[in-house]
């Protein structure tokens, strides 16, 4: 019988692991930053590019599916979202999920499609001068604004601001993020959670609702994540039914989604959503608890052949990230300590004597992590923070910068 063939458009190691899960052979497109011998070493072909360029992707592609033809072509990666789907379409083979993507990568799209539609409403401006959001700041009477990339990701260029004070030097710092416009929203108040979803020919299944932990703000830069959520039953119920008719209205089609929300006092509101799995191993969270391999099913449901089996392991699971800034690293100490503690499924510590670390702004800031299991979520947490905390770092401080 032949093998399936799929073609992958960027990713990590996480993605060979569920190709080869699954039994298929694959062919990668990589980007130059994330180039890994394990990679290149298993593929059927394998080519170092730009993929965001779709011109140059798709004469690679053609030709090599001309030689060996793929059953489909996948993305977890954020920015081959877009080209995977185009992709798909050009060569006639599954992985075609445009609609959603172009809906959910532009925020401000997001936005316009929710307010047409009278689904979790929140006042926005897509503002290309400083002015613009200047004039939005005025018409908040006095309630803070977040300003963000209108196309970004990993939390890069994303700033409270409370007062007309800070507006220039935050919005100079959100602008410099990312390429293009800057989206002002009403700064929504209440704790911060995302929703795992797993969708196959337009159903969706709520897969797990995660609690997060962000850095203070201005910033909100995720420093830990636990799960399944501390929520009520009217709350879980209320988040799941925004997000299926979200996933409804965006036109998702097959695949993963990660929905980040805020539950406030009026209810779940939406922040933002992306058509990938979640990052900071919230996927691999995901099927610790679940036995859901969101990654490996939707392959497969792409393939057309029968997902893997679902088999949890732990109740819960927690992670918390190294997020030390302005400081320089004198020594690390303890990880043997962490790495034997309770619950503990891997620390990864990028911490190092004479490292000099900044402010964090973004998700690539962070030093590492301490990822956990438990009994329930309260225990997941009490393990993960525990263990962060055996490991010792002895440093000295930097002049701070702010945001």
């Amino acid at each position: 019988m032949r093998r399936k063939h799929v073609l992958a458009i960027g990713g990590r190691n996480s993605t060979v692991d569920k190709l080869v899960k699954l039994g298929f052979r694959f062919s990668m497109v990589q980007i130059p930053g994330w180039v890994d011998e394990r990679q290149y070493t298993s593929a059927e072909r394998y080519a170092v590019l730009d993929y965001e360029d779709l011109d140059e992707l798709l004469a690679l592609c053609r030709a090599w599916h001309g030689i060996d033809p793929f059953d489909a072509v996948v993305t977890f990666t954020e920015y081959g979202l877009e080209n995977t789907s185009r992709c798909a379409i050009d060569l006639g083979i599954a992985g075609d999920n445009l609609a959603a993507v172009l809906v959910t990568r532009d925020k401000s799209r997001t936005r316009a499609l929710l307010d047409e539609h009278g689904l979790s409403p929140v006042r926005h401006l897509l503002c290309t001068t400083l002015e613009d959001a200047r004039e939005f700041l005025a018409d908040s009477v006095g309630e803070p604004i977040v300003l963000k990339p209108h196309d970004g990701g990993l939390s890069e260029g994303v700033f409270i601001v409370e007062t007309e004070a800070v507006l220039a030097r935050r919005w100079d710092a959100s602008s410099a993020a990312r390429p293009g416009p800057v989206l002002a929203e009403e700064f929504l108040s209440g704790p911060e959670f995302s929703v795992e979803t797993l969708s196959v020919d337009g159903v969706h299944e709520v897969v797990m609702i995660t609690e997060k932990v962000t850095t203070p703000l201005p910033r909100f830069v995720e420093l830990g994540h636990q799960m399944p959520a501390r929520l009520s039953a009217d709350d879980r119920g209320q988040v799941v039914d925004l997000i299926t008719k979200f996933l409804d209205l965006v036109g998702q089609r097959t695949g993963p989604a990660h929905t980040e929300i805020r539950l406030t006092r009026t209810g779940p509101r939406l922040i933002e959503s992306q058509t990938r799995v979640g990052g900071d191993q919230i996927w691999e969270m995901c099927e610790i608890v679940t036995g859901v391999d969101m990654m490996a099913e939707a392959i497969a449901a792409l393939a057309g052949v029968t997902p893997p089996q679902r088999v949890p392991v732990a109740a819960a699971a927690a992670i918390r990230f190294f997020g030390y800034e302005n400081l320089r690293v004198l020594d690390v100490a303890g990880l043997d300590k962490a790495e034997r503690a309770r619950g503990v499924v891997r620390v990864r510590c990028d911490l190092v004597p004479g490292q000099e670390l900044g402010p964090i702004r973004s998700s690539y800031d962070r030093q590492g992590y301490v990822l956990a299991t438990g009994d329930n979520t309260d225990d997941a947490v009490d393990n993960a923070e525990s263990a962060r905390d055996l490991v010792e770092v002895t440093w000295e401080s930097l002049p701070r910068t702010s945001a």
